[in-house]
């Protein structure tokens, strides 16, 4: 999807504002494809109190959970706020960053960023402690671009951030490759975080697959300092979360299959006029809502209803699409309609109709390799595959979106 666009100014403000955990989950929105999303701060929606699932965790459950916001291993989420919820830790800077943690999690960044150097990795601090008013300031900020709603799911309400607490941090590449989201994982430093992190005393506090008993979608970019035994401890344990570890998990029925006529969004989607980018942008539809869909498709853009409105969207940022009944003739028509919007083009030529992001794969949670300026002309090699085409531009081949290809 086209990397620097008009909306990105919204993707500005969310990794400006803050990162992760706190941070904005979902950006800005391009010419018609959405913008990446970073994800915040939020925590499990009830209160969990069910026992473990697994025996291994028995040991860390009677333990009981630590509520001091002094200690290292201090429990956090919306179901434990801390106590007092404007808590103000003592911090240090983190040399050459700009960026406070507690004392323990600065000098133990400092010696994992020094230990990830050797190893040629060097990691970025994007995001560190954050106060109870700031918290405040970015979470009524997401409130007002995305509703309450979604605000907490990707952004913890005050008093609730393991920011707050000073042992929270956000990492990245220097690059800005993938900087707050999924595709992290994949990156250099990605990868080492991962693989070495607990070694220094950081756990991964946020997993792929996890959000219904964190509260939190995927936050590969952010860790969390409890020390280097506890981490140890952890990592040795098998929990799948620190929520796991504690005995508190409890998890949310999975979503019902999706009915007739219905769709998801991946992404921050905008509803247009018309089919297609240049058309009159109608209202943003937040990542992961549901929306109608009528029936009526266009060159890879569906017709959809959201929010008492009718528009058009990119069919790109749709998952779980289950198209309306119709009669054998409608449905005849929409089969020749999508072979149109796959075109099986030959070495042919095209232009971009906006700043075009090449990736590794077909789809945004592939790597970027490059992006494409507005404008350019780029070679196809004839494979397409869900809307997106093969395409060779300055020497690279990659896969680009073909909702920006002309």
């Amino acid at each position: 999807m086209p990397k620097y666009s008009a909306p990105k100014i919204l993707t500005a403000i969310a990794v400006g504002a803050i990162l992760s955990l706190g941070t904005l989950p979902g950006a800005a929105v391009a010419a018609g494809q959405p913008a990446s999303v970073q994800s915040a701060t939020s925590v499990p929606a009830a209160s969990m109190l069910a026992p473990a699932s697994a025996s291994s965790f028995s040991v860390a459950a009677a333990r009981g959970i630590d509520r001091n916001p002094n200690h290292l291993d201090v429990f956090v989420n919306k179901s434990y706020p801390l106590k007092p919820t404007k808590y103000a830790p003592k911090t240090k800077t983190v040399s050459g960053t700009g960026i406070s943690l507690r004392p323990e999690a600065a000098n133990a960044y400092n010696k994992m960023v020094k230990a990830a150097k050797k190893s040629g990795i060097r990691v970025k601090l994007i995001s560190g402690y954050r106060s109870y008013n700031r918290q405040a300031q970015l979470f009524n900020q997401y409130t007002r671009l995305y509703g309450k709603k979604y605000a907490e799911r990707i952004s913890a309400k005050p008093g609730t951030s393991e920011h707050q607490t000073g042992l929270a941090a956000d990492v990245g590449n220097y690059n800005g490759a993938c900087a707050l989201q999924s595709c992290f994982e994949s990156t250099p430093v990605g990868k080492w975080m991962k693989k070495n992190a607990h070694k220094y005393g950081f756990i991964l506090r946020y997993p792929k697959g996890q959000e219904s008993v964190t509260g939190y979608a995927y936050e590969p970019w952010h860790f969390r300092y409890v020390g280097t035994s506890l981490a140890k401890s952890y990592k040795n344990s098998g929990a799948k979360t620190f929520e796991h570890y504690h005995g508190v998990a409890s998890t949310k029925k999975s979503s019902p299959k999706s009915v007739k006529g219905t769709a998801k969004t991946t992404a921050n989607l905008n509803m247009r006029s018309g089919a297609g980018t240049s058309n009159r942008v109608l209202l943003t539809i937040p990542r992961g809502k549901n929306v109608k869909l009528t029936g009526s498709k266009k060159s890879g853009w569906y017709q959809v209803t959201y929010s008492s409105k009718t528009g058009w969207v990119s069919g790109t940022y749709l998952s779980n699409v289950s198209m309306p009944k119709s009669d054998t003739k409608k449905k005849d028509t929409k089969k020749k309609e999508t072979k149109k919007s796959s075109p099986k083009t030959s070495g042919s030529s095209k232009k971009t109709t906006a700043n075009l992001n090449m990736r590794s794969g077909a789809g945004t949670g592939n790597r970027v390799i490059l992006t494409i300026p507005k404008g350019k002309t780029v070679k196809t090699t004839g494979k397409a595959k869900s809307g997106w085409l093969r395409v060779t531009y300055k020497s690279k081949t990659g896969w680009a979106s073909g909702t920006y290809l002309r």
